[in-house]
């Protein structure tokens, strides 16, 4: 399904899995997850990993517990520091760090899957260090596992 837009309009709003791994570079990260819980108290879930559901994505998730999705995130939105209270947070090994001058690209194991984070190179990551990685609920996107369309947000107010 293609779809037509302005990058920006791409890249904040992608209708499916393809459109948004295919802007940004690096590309998105994706990590499949199931959700567990209904309202307030769901989560979507890989492993150790506990995401909690955002407020925008709540009115999209209809669906029951048990319902796989995809969390997609992209490396520049990962930060090493807390960047607010709604946040995701989840703790990696930085197994590769690529040092870029005023930025590093960490490259990280969450859930079986490789990710990469794009972190200020002030933060000092090297090889080895167990990092937690944190990202504000309103930069992650959400995918159906199935069909791999974008689950519609909703205005918070």
């Amino acid at each position: 399904l293609p779809q037509v837009g302005s990058p920006q309009e791409l890249y904040d709003h992608p209708l499916n899995k393809f459109v948004a791994g295919f802007i940004g570079s690096p590309s998105m990260n994706f990590l499949p997850v199931t959700l567990e819980g209904s309202g307030e108290g769901a989560v979507l879930k890989n492993g150790d990993v506990q995401i909690p559901v955002a407020k925008a994505f709540r009115e999209g998730i209809t669906a029951a517990s048990g319902r796989e999705f995809i969390v997609g995130v992209r490396p520049e939105h990962w930060d090493v520091v807390p960047t607010g209270t709604e946040v995701a947070t989840v703790q990696a090994r930085a197994d590769v760090v690529e040092y870029l001058g005023n930025e590093e690209l960490l490259h990280v194991e969450v859930g079986g899957q490789d990710l990469v984070a794009i972190v200020s190179s002030e933060r000092r990551v090297r090889p080895g260090d167990v990092v937690t990685l944190h990202v504000p609920l309103d930069k992650m996107h959400l995918f159906d596992a199935e069909t791999e369309l974008s689950v519609r947000r909703t205005a918070v107010s």
